[in-house]
């Protein structure tokens, strides 16, 4: 969950597979969601989005002539006003594009706090369908673990729990009721 002040900024050129629009939930509960990218490229975003409920507070679309960096531009330039016109929350690049470090350290100079969510790898599936399906206590069943992995992410773990667990920080607790992850141990 992104906190409620954020602002995220999602690339959509450079984040397009099935996988990317499956872990949005990621950003679940940010203040404001923008998109940035052609028309092809925004369209399953904004689908995605409103399956899970999350409004897009403003698009900027790039003409489908545009060179290729057209979308992390607009970016740069959404980037550089947050900065003129200090944002009160976070602002999150969701983007695999590693020429953003310098958008990111021009937003940390400006004092406001700033991250870069690139595709999250196995451990962080694991991570966040942890966060999405863990009772009250804390504990979600390995098996709903594994058939939201299976099903949302395509990604089986069968035999790689223990140390996909390890590797995630995530404890693992077997019961009379089967095997159960946590984030807090006890």
């Amino acid at each position: 969950m992104t906190r409620s002040n954020a602002i995220v900024l999602i690339d959509c050129e450079n984040l397009t597979s099935p996988r990317q629009l499956e872990s949005l939930g990621r950003w679940a509960g940010a203040g404001r969601v923008e998109l940035f990218g052609r028309e092809a490229a925004m369209a399953p975003w904004r689908k995605a989005l409103a399956r899970r409920g999350i409004a897009v507070a403003a698009e900027t679309p790039v003409p489908d002539d545009a060179p290729s960096q057209a979308a992390d531009q607009a970016i740069a330039r959404a980037v550089r006003e947050m900065a003129a016109r200090p944002v009160p929350g976070p602002v999150v690049i969701a983007s695999n594009d590693k020429g953003f470090a310098a958008d990111i350290d021009h937003l940390s100079a400006a004092g406001i706090e700033a991250r870069q969510d690139f595709d999250l790898d196995e451990t962080g599936l694991l991570r966040l369908v942890m966060k999405e399906i863990a009772r009250p206590d804390g504990w979600a069943a390995a098996g709903g673990i594994g058939d939201h992995l299976i099903r949302r992410f395509g990604l089986d773990i069968r035999g790689r729990l223990a140390t996909l667990a390890a590797r995630a920080g995530i404890t693992l607790r077997r019961d009379r009721t089967g095997l159960w992850l946590s984030f807090g141990g006890d």
